[in-house]
Protein backbone atom coordinates (compact mmCIF):
# COMPACT_ATOMS: atom_id res chain seq x y z
CA UNK A 1 0.00 0.00 0.00
CA UNK A 2 1.14 3.08 -0.57
CA UNK A 3 0.16 6.72 1.53
CA UNK A 4 0.59 8.99 -1.53
CA UNK A 5 2.29 11.92 -2.57
CA UNK A 6 2.26 14.91 0.19
CA UNK A 7 0.35 17.61 -0.96
CA UNK A 8 1.50 21.37 0.05
CA UNK A 9 -1.30 23.39 -2.25
CA UNK A 10 -5.11 23.51 -2.23
CA UNK A 11 -6.68 20.21 -2.23
CA UNK A 12 -6.60 16.47 -1.00
CA UNK A 13 -3.78 16.22 1.82
CA UNK A 14 -2.13 13.20 -0.27
CA UNK A 15 -2.51 12.15 -4.19
CA UNK A 16 -2.51 9.16 -5.60
CA UNK A 17 -2.69 7.21 -2.40
CA UNK A 18 -3.08 2.94 -2.26
CA UNK A 19 -5.21 1.24 0.38
CA UNK A 20 -6.71 -1.96 0.63
CA UNK A 21 -9.99 -2.83 2.09
CA UNK A 22 -11.85 -6.13 2.21
CA UNK A 23 -9.26 -7.63 -0.10
CA UNK A 24 -10.20 -4.37 -2.93
CA UNK A 25 -7.39 -1.72 -3.62
CA UNK A 26 -8.47 1.36 -3.86
CA UNK A 27 -6.39 4.21 -5.60
CA UNK A 28 -7.44 7.97 -5.58
CA UNK A 29 -6.71 10.44 -2.69
CA UNK A 30 -6.87 11.15 1.05
CA UNK A 31 -7.72 13.73 3.55
CA UNK A 32 -6.62 14.84 7.27
CA UNK A 33 -8.80 16.46 9.59
CA UNK A 34 -8.79 16.76 13.53
CA UNK A 35 -12.60 15.99 13.67
CA UNK A 36 -14.95 14.50 10.56
CA UNK A 37 -17.02 18.16 10.73
CA UNK A 38 -14.17 20.02 9.89
CA UNK A 39 -15.16 19.06 6.24
CA UNK A 40 -18.14 21.32 6.57
CA UNK A 41 -15.83 24.00 8.02
CA UNK A 42 -14.13 23.66 5.49
CA UNK A 43 -16.51 23.74 2.73
CA UNK A 44 -15.17 20.65 0.83
CA UNK A 45 -18.53 19.64 0.33
CA UNK A 46 -18.61 22.60 -2.57
CA UNK A 47 -15.09 21.10 -4.14
CA UNK A 48 -14.86 19.10 -6.88
CA UNK A 49 -10.95 18.94 -5.93
CA UNK A 50 -12.34 16.15 -3.41
CA UNK A 51 -14.24 14.32 -5.57
CA UNK A 52 -12.17 11.11 -5.80
CA UNK A 53 -11.56 10.45 -2.15
CA UNK A 54 -10.66 7.15 -1.11
CA UNK A 55 -10.09 7.84 2.35
CA UNK A 56 -10.79 10.40 5.33
CA UNK A 57 -8.40 10.10 8.47
CA UNK A 58 -9.47 11.97 11.65
CA UNK A 59 -8.56 11.86 15.30
CA UNK A 60 -12.37 12.53 16.28
CA UNK A 61 -15.17 11.28 14.12
CA UNK A 62 -18.36 13.05 14.95
CA UNK A 63 -20.33 13.61 12.11
CA UNK A 64 -21.41 11.35 9.24
CA UNK A 65 -21.32 13.14 6.05
CA UNK A 66 -23.29 12.29 2.75
CA UNK A 67 -19.90 11.51 1.01
CA UNK A 68 -19.65 8.34 3.17
CA UNK A 69 -22.43 6.55 1.98
CA UNK A 70 -23.17 8.26 -1.32
CA UNK A 71 -19.12 8.09 -2.61
CA UNK A 72 -18.17 5.14 -0.10
CA UNK A 73 -15.27 7.14 1.22
CA UNK A 74 -14.03 5.11 4.24
CA UNK A 75 -13.08 7.19 7.70
CA UNK A 76 -10.26 6.22 9.98
CA UNK A 77 -10.54 7.08 13.41
CA UNK A 78 -7.52 7.35 15.02
CA UNK A 79 -8.72 8.20 18.96
CA UNK A 80 -8.84 4.90 19.92
CA UNK A 81 -5.34 4.12 18.48
CA UNK A 82 -3.05 6.79 20.14
CA UNK A 83 -2.29 6.16 23.61
CA UNK A 84 -3.09 9.49 26.28
CA UNK A 85 0.77 9.04 27.13
CA UNK A 86 1.68 10.21 23.89
CA UNK A 87 -1.18 12.91 23.02
CA UNK A 88 0.38 14.23 27.08
CA UNK A 89 4.12 13.69 25.99
CA UNK A 90 3.47 15.51 22.38
CA UNK A 91 1.48 18.43 24.31
CA UNK A 92 4.38 19.23 26.61
CA UNK A 93 7.01 19.21 23.70
CA UNK A 94 4.87 21.79 21.73
CA UNK A 95 3.63 23.99 24.57
CA UNK A 96 7.72 23.76 26.76
CA UNK A 97 8.63 27.40 27.05
CA UNK A 98 12.21 26.44 27.72
CA UNK A 99 14.71 27.39 24.52
CA UNK A 100 14.50 23.14 23.73
CA UNK A 101 11.12 21.21 24.22
CA UNK A 102 12.49 18.37 25.33
CA UNK A 103 15.26 19.07 27.79
CA UNK A 104 13.50 17.08 30.60
CA UNK A 105 13.01 14.39 28.46
CA UNK A 106 16.06 14.24 26.68
CA UNK A 107 17.96 11.69 29.04
CA UNK A 108 15.67 9.48 28.28
CA UNK A 109 16.05 8.68 24.82
CA UNK A 110 18.20 5.66 23.64
CA UNK A 111 21.97 6.57 22.61
CA UNK A 112 22.27 4.80 19.41
CA UNK A 113 19.10 6.76 18.36
CA UNK A 114 20.20 9.78 19.55
CA UNK A 115 23.79 9.59 17.75
CA UNK A 116 21.89 8.19 14.27
CA UNK A 117 19.73 11.65 14.11
CA UNK A 118 23.09 13.19 14.79
CA UNK A 119 24.87 12.14 11.94
CA UNK A 120 21.74 12.97 10.16
CA UNK A 121 21.62 16.40 11.23
CA UNK A 122 25.56 16.72 10.25
CA UNK A 123 24.75 15.86 6.71
CA UNK A 124 21.68 18.31 6.57
CA UNK A 125 23.53 20.79 8.16
CA UNK A 126 26.67 20.61 5.51
CA UNK A 127 23.38 20.39 2.62
CA UNK A 128 21.89 23.19 3.70
CA UNK A 129 25.81 25.40 3.18
CA UNK A 130 25.76 23.16 -0.35
CA UNK A 131 22.44 25.97 -1.12
CA UNK A 132 24.86 28.60 -0.85
CA UNK A 133 27.79 27.38 -2.48
CA UNK A 134 25.49 26.30 -5.85
CA UNK A 135 24.02 30.03 -5.65
CA UNK A 136 27.74 31.23 -5.78
CA UNK A 137 28.75 28.45 -8.43
CA UNK A 138 26.23 29.82 -10.75
CA UNK A 139 26.89 33.34 -10.19
CA UNK A 140 30.68 33.15 -11.26
CA UNK A 141 29.49 31.26 -13.99
CA UNK A 142 30.92 27.82 -12.79
CA UNK A 143 34.54 28.90 -11.59
CA UNK A 144 35.21 26.89 -8.99
CA UNK A 145 38.12 29.04 -7.85
CA UNK A 146 35.87 31.82 -7.47
CA UNK A 147 33.20 29.97 -5.49
CA UNK A 148 35.70 28.89 -3.30
CA UNK A 149 37.12 32.18 -2.71
CA UNK A 150 33.60 34.22 -1.67
CA UNK A 151 33.37 31.07 0.94
CA UNK A 152 36.63 31.60 1.99
CA UNK A 153 36.41 35.46 2.36
CA UNK A 154 32.91 35.02 3.91
CA UNK A 155 34.52 32.69 6.65
CA UNK A 156 37.60 34.90 7.54
CA UNK A 157 34.88 37.83 7.91
CA UNK A 158 33.62 35.34 10.73
CA UNK A 159 30.17 36.29 12.33
CA UNK A 160 30.35 39.64 12.74
CA UNK A 161 31.90 40.91 9.30
CA UNK A 162 30.93 37.87 7.30
CA UNK A 163 28.47 40.06 4.76
CA UNK A 164 31.46 42.70 3.88
CA UNK A 165 33.75 40.02 3.51
CA UNK A 166 31.81 38.26 1.13
CA UNK A 167 31.39 41.71 -0.95
CA UNK A 168 35.15 42.04 -1.28
CA UNK A 169 34.98 38.52 -2.99
CA UNK A 170 32.21 40.37 -4.94
CA UNK A 171 34.03 43.79 -6.04
CA UNK A 172 37.11 41.93 -6.14
CA UNK A 173 37.86 39.01 -8.13
CA UNK A 174 40.16 36.44 -6.91
CA UNK A 175 41.28 36.32 -10.73
CA UNK A 176 42.95 39.50 -9.93
CA UNK A 177 44.44 38.75 -6.83
CA UNK A 178 46.27 36.01 -8.84
CA UNK A 179 47.95 38.08 -11.44
CA UNK A 180 49.50 39.96 -8.26
CA UNK A 181 50.02 36.54 -5.82
CA UNK A 182 53.55 36.53 -5.99
CA UNK A 183 54.05 40.54 -4.08
CA UNK A 184 52.18 40.34 -0.69
CA UNK A 185 52.07 44.06 -0.42
CA UNK A 186 50.13 44.42 -3.78
CA UNK A 187 47.66 42.04 -2.23
CA UNK A 188 47.56 43.51 0.91
CA UNK A 189 46.67 47.08 -1.30
CA UNK A 190 44.23 45.27 -3.06
CA UNK A 191 42.40 43.33 -0.27
CA UNK A 192 42.64 46.54 2.26
CA UNK A 193 41.90 49.10 -0.59
CA UNK A 194 38.52 47.39 -1.94
CA UNK A 195 37.42 47.10 1.53
CA UNK A 196 37.89 50.95 1.54
CA UNK A 197 39.85 50.67 4.97
CA UNK A 198 42.76 52.29 2.98
CA UNK A 199 40.12 55.78 2.75
CA UNK A 200 41.86 57.41 5.66
CA UNK A 201 44.72 59.39 5.98
CA UNK A 202 47.31 57.97 7.59
CA UNK A 203 51.06 58.86 9.04
CA UNK A 204 52.61 55.56 8.88
CA UNK A 205 54.80 55.10 5.64
CA UNK A 206 53.93 51.55 4.75
CA UNK A 207 49.86 52.34 5.13
CA UNK A 208 50.88 55.57 2.73
CA UNK A 209 52.54 53.25 0.13
CA UNK A 210 49.64 50.78 0.19
CA UNK A 211 47.18 53.50 -0.44
CA UNK A 212 49.50 54.89 -3.39
CA UNK A 213 49.47 51.54 -4.76
CA UNK A 214 46.08 50.93 -4.37
CA UNK A 215 45.55 53.87 -6.17
CA UNK A 216 47.46 52.26 -9.39
CA UNK A 217 45.83 49.49 -8.74
CA UNK A 218 42.48 50.56 -8.40
CA UNK A 219 42.58 52.34 -12.06
CA UNK A 220 44.07 49.39 -13.78
CA UNK A 221 41.36 47.04 -12.91
CA UNK A 222 38.43 49.57 -12.85
CA UNK A 223 38.36 48.58 -8.89
CA UNK A 224 35.31 50.35 -6.67
CA UNK A 225 35.73 50.45 -3.26
CA UNK A 226 33.62 49.28 -0.50
CA UNK A 227 32.51 51.97 2.64
CA UNK A 228 35.01 50.68 5.57
CA UNK A 229 31.74 52.20 7.62
CA UNK A 230 29.79 48.60 7.06
CA UNK A 231 33.28 46.80 8.79
CA UNK A 232 32.04 46.36 12.34
CA UNK A 233 35.59 47.09 14.79
CA UNK A 234 33.15 47.14 18.91
CA UNK A 235 33.63 44.94 20.83
CA UNK A 236 36.14 42.45 18.60
CA UNK A 237 39.38 41.91 20.13
CA UNK A 238 42.59 43.20 17.99
CA UNK A 239 43.05 39.60 16.49
CA UNK A 240 39.48 40.19 15.33
CA UNK A 241 40.03 43.13 13.36
CA UNK A 242 38.97 43.33 9.33
CA UNK A 243 42.34 45.06 8.62
CA UNK A 244 44.08 42.59 10.21
CA UNK A 245 42.26 39.22 8.86
CA UNK A 246 43.18 40.93 5.45
CA UNK A 247 46.80 41.02 6.03
CA UNK A 248 46.14 37.41 6.99
CA UNK A 249 44.74 36.36 3.81
CA UNK A 250 47.34 38.25 1.68
CA UNK A 251 49.73 36.02 3.21
CA UNK A 252 48.14 33.02 2.79
CA UNK A 253 47.34 33.29 -0.75
CA UNK A 254 51.27 34.70 -1.15
CA UNK A 255 52.42 31.98 0.67
CA UNK A 256 50.15 29.11 -0.80
CA UNK A 257 49.27 30.21 -4.63
CA UNK A 258 47.00 27.12 -5.30
CA UNK A 259 45.06 26.90 -2.02
CA UNK A 260 41.92 28.85 -3.61
CA UNK A 261 43.04 27.77 -7.40
CA UNK A 262 43.06 23.95 -6.19
CA UNK A 263 41.31 23.68 -2.16
CA UNK A 264 40.61 19.84 -2.92
CA UNK A 265 44.54 19.28 -3.10
CA UNK A 266 44.59 20.79 1.15
CA UNK A 267 41.79 18.47 2.40
CA UNK A 268 44.47 17.42 5.34
CA UNK A 269 43.36 18.22 8.73
CA UNK A 270 47.05 18.93 9.56
CA UNK A 271 48.02 20.27 6.62
CA UNK A 272 44.87 23.13 6.62
CA UNK A 273 45.63 23.84 10.23
CA UNK A 274 49.72 24.23 9.06
CA UNK A 275 48.17 26.64 5.93
CA UNK A 276 46.02 28.41 8.06
CA UNK A 277 48.12 29.37 11.21
CA UNK A 278 50.67 31.43 8.68
CA UNK A 279 52.09 34.61 10.22
CA UNK A 280 51.45 37.90 8.32
CA UNK A 281 54.99 39.61 7.89
CA UNK A 282 56.10 43.02 7.42
CA UNK A 283 54.19 45.97 9.11
CA UNK A 284 51.46 43.35 10.11
CA UNK A 285 53.93 41.47 11.95
CA UNK A 286 53.48 43.69 14.94
CA UNK A 287 50.62 45.98 14.54
CA UNK A 288 46.83 44.92 14.03
CA UNK A 289 45.71 48.47 13.87
CA UNK A 290 46.37 50.87 11.03
CA UNK A 291 47.54 53.74 13.62
CA UNK A 292 51.02 52.48 13.41
CA UNK A 293 51.15 51.44 17.33
CA UNK A 294 53.97 48.57 17.61
CA UNK A 295 52.23 45.46 19.48
CA UNK A 296 54.02 42.40 20.49
CA UNK A 297 51.69 39.74 20.04
CA UNK A 298 51.18 36.40 17.75
CA UNK A 299 48.89 37.57 14.62
CA UNK A 300 48.99 34.52 13.28
CA UNK A 301 44.72 33.35 12.92
CA UNK A 302 44.07 30.90 16.78
CA UNK A 303 43.64 27.17 16.52
CA UNK A 304 40.07 28.20 17.09
CA UNK A 305 39.97 29.95 14.17
CA UNK A 306 41.48 28.30 11.90
CA UNK A 307 39.04 25.23 13.10
CA UNK A 308 36.12 27.52 12.31
CA UNK A 309 37.07 28.32 8.69
CA UNK A 310 37.38 24.46 8.37
CA UNK A 311 34.20 24.56 9.56
CA UNK A 312 32.70 26.36 7.41
CA UNK A 313 34.27 26.94 4.46
CA UNK A 314 36.81 23.81 3.69
CA UNK A 315 34.18 21.03 4.75
CA UNK A 316 30.80 22.28 3.10
CA UNK A 317 33.35 23.10 -0.18
CA UNK A 318 34.64 19.65 -0.10
CA UNK A 319 30.75 18.66 0.14
CA UNK A 320 29.89 21.01 -2.96
CA UNK A 321 32.66 19.20 -4.63
CA UNK A 322 31.89 15.73 -4.10
CA UNK A 323 27.84 16.54 -5.58
CA UNK A 324 28.89 18.44 -8.35
CA UNK A 325 31.46 16.31 -9.59
CA UNK A 326 30.61 13.24 -8.71
CA UNK A 327 33.54 12.23 -6.82
CA UNK A 328 32.24 10.77 -3.37
CA UNK A 329 35.39 10.61 -1.58
CA UNK A 330 35.35 14.33 -0.56
CA UNK A 331 31.95 13.96 0.69
CA UNK A 332 33.73 11.59 2.74
CA UNK A 333 36.98 13.83 3.47
CA UNK A 334 34.05 16.93 4.92
CA UNK A 335 32.85 14.31 7.49
CA UNK A 336 36.03 13.65 8.49
CA UNK A 337 37.02 17.04 8.84
CA UNK A 338 34.35 17.72 10.60
CA UNK A 339 35.10 14.89 13.32
CA UNK A 340 38.38 16.17 13.21
CA UNK A 341 37.69 19.59 14.49
CA UNK A 342 37.30 20.14 18.28
CA UNK A 343 33.71 20.49 19.60
CA UNK A 344 32.58 24.08 19.73
CA UNK A 345 30.73 25.02 22.81
CA UNK A 346 28.47 27.48 22.41
CA UNK A 347 24.68 28.51 24.01
CA UNK A 348 22.83 25.91 21.45
CA UNK A 349 25.19 23.05 22.54
CA UNK A 350 25.17 23.75 26.02
CA UNK A 351 21.28 22.95 25.56
CA UNK A 352 22.01 18.98 25.23
CA UNK A 353 24.63 19.05 28.31
CA UNK A 354 22.74 15.56 29.52
CA UNK A 355 24.00 13.88 26.06
CA UNK A 356 27.14 15.57 25.86
CA UNK A 357 28.94 12.02 26.85
CA UNK A 358 28.39 11.20 23.38
CA UNK A 359 29.30 14.54 21.78
CA UNK A 360 33.11 14.96 20.51
CA UNK A 361 33.81 17.29 17.64
CA UNK A 362 32.75 19.59 15.00
CA UNK A 363 30.45 17.31 13.18
CA UNK A 364 28.41 16.71 16.45
CA UNK A 365 28.37 20.42 17.50
CA UNK A 366 27.27 21.65 13.81
CA UNK A 367 24.47 18.58 14.24
CA UNK A 368 23.06 20.52 17.38
CA UNK A 369 23.54 23.48 16.40
CA UNK A 370 21.34 22.17 12.81
CA UNK A 371 18.68 20.85 14.77
CA UNK A 372 18.34 23.43 17.10
CA UNK A 373 17.55 26.17 14.77
CA UNK A 374 15.53 23.96 11.90
CA UNK A 375 13.82 21.67 14.37
CA UNK A 376 13.76 23.08 18.00
CA UNK A 377 13.25 26.32 17.33
CA UNK A 378 10.61 25.41 15.16
CA UNK A 379 8.68 23.13 17.73
CA UNK A 380 9.11 20.38 14.67
CA UNK A 381 8.87 17.90 16.34
CA UNK A 382 6.95 15.82 14.50
CA UNK A 383 9.91 15.59 12.43
CA UNK A 384 12.55 14.98 14.82
CA UNK A 385 13.64 11.56 15.56
CA UNK A 386 14.60 12.56 19.17
CA UNK A 387 11.01 13.50 19.94
CA UNK A 388 9.68 10.59 18.35
CA UNK A 389 11.37 8.55 20.72
CA UNK A 390 10.43 10.61 23.47
CA UNK A 391 6.49 10.00 22.17
CA UNK A 392 7.19 6.38 21.95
Amino acid sequence: MKAGDFNPDAGPDFFNARIKLNGIELVGNIEIHVKTSDWLKHGHQRNTAYNNLILHVVYEHDVSLPQNTDNHVEVLELKYLIDKNTLENYDQLVTAKGKLPCTSQLIRVNDFKFTSWMQRMTVERLEGKVKYLERAFVESKGDYAQTFYQALLKSFGFKVNALPFELIAVHLPFKILLRHADNCMQLEALLLGVSGLLENQFNDKYLQHLQNEFEFLKAKYNLIPLKSEIFKFSKLRPANFPNLRLAQLATLINHEKTFITRPQDFCDYHTLMKVLKITPQGYWKNHYGMEGRLQQKDMALGNTSAENIIINTFAPFYFFYSKKTGMSHFSEIAINLLATCSFESNSKTKLFETKMPLLKNSADSQAIIHLHDNYCSKKRCLKCAIAAAILK
